[in-house]
């Protein structure tokens, strides 16, 4: 641990610092990689509840009598909860992080759990929609969390590496998806009326993390930078020294006596409505209008790109595999996918249910969350160049959506179609302006905010690819890629990595 940390800002009186000196100088240690741990776990999890559950719609088709529209209702659930985002943001900011976490994580989890019992897909839909608007806002809120209780030095870094547990997801889904769907069991419950058969448990397993993030949170104490906002520098000075001590230092040693208050304390006597309007309209007047719009812009683009064709991914991969089985490998990616859709309907009289989960769904679901969570951790020690680590995700991105309609080699449409899902390596870049460039007071909200966005461009974007996918593919490709690309000259105008 270095204790050493040299302090940029002057101190006015010896003892005397500002909240950003202050917690680099409880160094960096078992509470730093307990926080970052904690926000790992319960990140992961919301990625599990809400990726892993079309894992889930495809092993419960048969007993949950989901058809293709049930399908497409289902699959937009877990973004349907977009409007909870701001409501958390702002119990965020005037409860304390730690106490929203807690709420997000404990009913998410209830919730998620309960789904494994549904007996149709009505409940199954109502159980994820009423989970997920819960556990989807600790996507937001672990941001806000792990940027305020770590060292600027440290904070792109950790959230760079929050956000490659997130994209782990796929390797995590469909690797307890390979030993517990093949499962065969089926036990018959009466009195809940269902048969617990493996895609339950598999239900369940997926649950489970965001109920270990809440005991994990338990161990945890608020964020000192909350509590110093809303001017109580008393307690948020003894965290700071508790933090001290866990990460090795010694208590009487603690250099800081006092903590600056440089922001506007939130008044008490606020009502809701008045502290609402209050931490909500400056986001949206000069001098942070323009910087909310870009950074609403590059999360969106970031996030959805990501979202929609992850929630697709398993119904595109398997369409193009029976493409190349059917010897139509000199096709192109849309060509490959619409000709099996086309086909696919011819057969609907003679339709048997089938839940079966094929190998080739599972191994291309595992190697995608390989490559994007790899390609994550290696961009992590480039936290510095947050910027040029933004705009290289964009092109990347954008130039695959590019390739996968020109190209007409399988393994090269294959490749290229996992490489658009590269956007979501920004996100992490991007949740850092947010902790850098607000105040303590809009911090949690406006992250949150930005979150809501992009879960209800995801939600309209998973609708409307389904609606438009057979007739416009090459279509929805190109005009995905112009999208993209176009967040490169947004990036420019964000603070340069320079440092001064």
């Amino acid at each position: 641990m270095d204790l050493e940390t040299k302090v940029d800002d002057k101190v006015d009186t010896v003892g005397v610092y500002n909240y950003d000196d202050a917690v680099e100088l409880t160094g960096h240690g078992r509470y730093n990689y307990l926080v970052l741990f904690t926000c790992c776990i319960i990140h992961h999890a919301v990625a599990l509840d809400m990726f892993g559950f079309s894992m889930v719609l495809a092993a419960a088709t048969c007993d949950l009598q989901i058809g293709i529209t049930e399908t497409g209702i289902l699959a937009s659930a877990p973004f349907a909860g977009v409007f909870f985002a701001f409501p958390f943001g702002y119990y965020a900011d005037t409860g304390g992080r730690r106490r929203a976490l807690l709420l997000s994580t404990i009913v998410g989890f209830t919730f998620a759990a309960l789904s494994s019992f549904s007996t149709n897909w009505q409940m199954m839909l109502a159980f994820k929609i009423l989970g997920c608007s819960f556990s989807t806002a600790s996507f937001a809120l672990t941001m806000a969390y792990l940027g305020e209780c770590v060292g600027s030095k440290q904070r792109s870094r950790y959230l760079i590496i929050m956000v490659s547990m997130d994209l782990a997801c796929e390797v995590v889904s469909n690797g307890i998806a390979y030993f517990v769907l093949p499962l065969t069991f089926h036990w018959p419950i009466p009195w809940l009326f269902i048969t617990y058969t493996p895609w339950r448990l598999y239900t369940l397993i997926l649950a489970l993390p965001l109920g270990i993030g809440a005991l994990l949170l338990l161990c945890l104490y608020e964020s000192p930078k909350f509590l110093a906002n809303k001017g109580d520098t008393k307690e948020a000075l003894n965290l700071l020294r508790r933090i001290y001590v866990i990460n090795g230092g010694i208590e009487e040693k603690f250099p800081v006596k006092q903590i600056k208050q440089p922001e506007e304390i939130n008044s008490k006597t606020d009502t809701i409505w008045s502290s609402l309007k209050k931490q909500t309209v400056p986001l949206f007047q000069p001098p942070l209008l323009w910087r909310t719009l870009q950074l609403f812009y590059l999360m969106i683009l970031c996030s959805t790109t990501n979202n929609v064709f992850a929630m697709w991914f398993p119904t595109m991969v398997n369409l193009f595999f029976n493409s190349i089985s059917d010897a139509s490998s000199n096709s192109g990616f849309c060509e490959s996918v619409v000709q099996n859709v086309t086909m696919n309907t011819h057969n609907i009289d003679n339709f048997e249910c089938d839940d079966f989960m094929s190998s080739n769904t599972i191994y291309s679901g595992i190697i995608l969350g390989l490559i994007i969570s790899s390609l994550n951790l290696s961009v992590s020690t480039l936290a510095s160049w947050r910027r040029l680590v933004l705009i290289g995700s964009y092109i990347v991105s954008g130039v695959s959506c590019v390739l996968v309609g020109l190209l007409s080699h399988p393994i090269a449409n294959i490749t290229f179609f996992i490489l658009i899902q590269t956007s979501a390596i920004g996100v992490g870049s991007v949740a850092s302006y947010f902790v850098d460039l607000y105040p303590t007071t809009y911090r949690g909200l406006v992250t949150s905010l930005g979150m809501m966005m992009t879960r209800l461009t995801s939600f309209a974007g998973v609708n409307v690819l389904g609606a438009v996918f057979v007739d416009h593919c090459n279509l929805i490709f190109y005009s995905w890629a112009i999208l993209v690309l176009s967040g490169v000259a947004v990036a420019l105008f964000l603070p340069s990595d320079k440092k001064k």
